[in-house]
């Protein structure tokens, strides 16, 4: 059985080290990086099932990032967190095809819920 593959996108290292560890241990396999550039290398060298991107990057933002992720592959599911939430942020992203956007600080429960949710017929 393959493993569904989440790849997450923050500039907090805490934060990406966290969520490695909490989705790991839920079995899902986990890649991180800081850089959204990077971010979307290895999404084109590997479609990932879910990513889970921050709004507040540089120099490519997560807004951004969700409209190269959706061009390249439909299928893949889009979390968006913020620390800095707005009504304007929140209906981008759904309107360029987020299924979730989280304000932080997260609860690792609410966190593990979304992308179980998000990521169901695995």
């Amino acid at each position: 059985m393959a493993y569904p593959n989440i790849l997450v996108i923050d500039g907090e290292d805490n934060f990406l080290s966290l969520v490695m560890r909490v989705l790991g241990k839920e079995g899902y396999q986990v890649y991180a990086t800081r850089d959204g550039q990077d971010g979307l290398r290895r999404h084109d060298q590997k479609p990932f099932d879910l990513v889970i991107v921050d709004t507040h990057l540089h120099p490519l933002d997560g807004l951004s990032i969700i409209d190269h992720v959706k061009n390249r592959n439909q299928s893949t599911e889009v979390i968006v967190l913020t620390a800095f939430p707005t009504e304007e942020t929140r209906s981008l992203a759904f309107i360029k095809g987020a299924k979730a956007y989280l304000s932080k600080p997260i609860s690792i429960e609410e966190l593990k819920t979304t992308v179980r949710q998000n990521l169901s017929p695995f």
